[in-house]
């Protein structure tokens, strides 16, 4: 399954960067952008001796933002846009924040423990 779907995660990612960097994606730049990313890919693999810490890292920071934190944010805002919001729409948006705030520590916490097995 990496063989197939690594192409598809680095695409995303290459088409990202260009978004990111406001660069416009003719051929030369992709390429040039592609054998840069790769490099630092590669560069960070002779680095790392074990895969297990970039799954740790990215388990505790990715994973809260996309548990707790993402859907706190995107609940905030719908609410804020809805016109005719009640008073308990109003507290849970609280009830959201603060587990959007838990979330954060407990990223923090599961990235200091990742960074810890360095």
């Amino acid at each position: 399954s990496l063989v197939f779907s690594y192409p598809l995660a680095f695409v995303g990612a290459r088409d990202g960067v260009l978004n990111l960097l406001k660069i416009e994606g003719t051929a030369k730049t992709q390429n040039i952008l592609t054998v840069a990313l790769l490099s630092a890919v590669t560069v960070a693999a002779l680095i790392i001796p074990d895969v297990s810490f970039v799954l740790a890292f990215a388990g505790a920071t990715l994973g809260n933002g996309l548990i707790y934190i993402f859907p706190a944010f995107m609940f905030r805002g719908a609410i804020k846009k809805k016109p005719d919001a009640t008073k308990g729409q109003k507290r849970e948006v609280k009830l959201a924040i603060g587990s959007a705030l838990a979330g954060l520590v407990m990223g923090l916490l599961g990235a200091k423990c990742a960074l810890d097995t360095l």
